[in-house]
């Protein structure tokens, strides 16, 4: 046994050479008395190593409680930082399409105005067809409304989906 590679060497040492006196039958009371003192060393040494052993373990488990508390934490924030980023994605997409439909709207009113207006002027007597093509045309920019925005939307998805693949 070489005492580089062996922990307890001296300790192991100590025991062989006791068992061997035990062997020959050449045990005397100083080889207990001597034999008894190393192991009662040993025994305060192993309280010693316990005690020890067990504060870090009880500092390691406390570690790893922090640790998974922090991590919930984290995943709530994740959780919280998703429903927001999802909230800024819906109202950046509802003022991108509620810009593109307003403009879609003037267009078509003045359209409507500049083109059917005389036309209906001309073959009609009231002008309630003006207001009621008007209504019609208010009416499809507001449905169209929220088939822009889910368009909108699924785009910003794909737009994080292709991010996140990149990963």
């Amino acid at each position: 046994m070489e005492k580089n590679h062996e922990l307890y060497y001296d300790e192991v040492d100590s025991l062989r050479k006791f068992r061997a006196k035990i062997e020959t039958h050449a045990i005397y009371k100083e080889d207990l008395d001597s034999f008894s003192d190393e192991y009662e060393e040993l025994v305060a040494q192993a309280k010693v190593i316990t005690r020890v052993s067990d504060r870090l373990q009880k500092k390691l488990d406390n570690a790893n409680l922090q640790i998974r508390e922090q991590n919930e934490e984290i995943k709530d924030k994740n959780v919280q930082l998703g429903e927001t980023v999802d909230q800024l994605a819906k109202a950046k997409v509802g003022r991108r399409a509620s810009t593109i439909l307003f403009t879609v709207a003037v267009i078509l009113f003045m359209l409507e105005q500049l083109l059917l207006e005389p036309i209906i002027e001309t073959y009609f007597e009231t002008k309630y067809i003006s207001i009621g093509i008007l209504g019609l045309l208010f009416i499809l920019v507001k449905f169209s409304e929220g088939a822009m925005e889910s368009f909108f939307m699924n785009r910003e998805k794909n737009k994080i989906l292709q991010k996140e693949e990149k990963k």
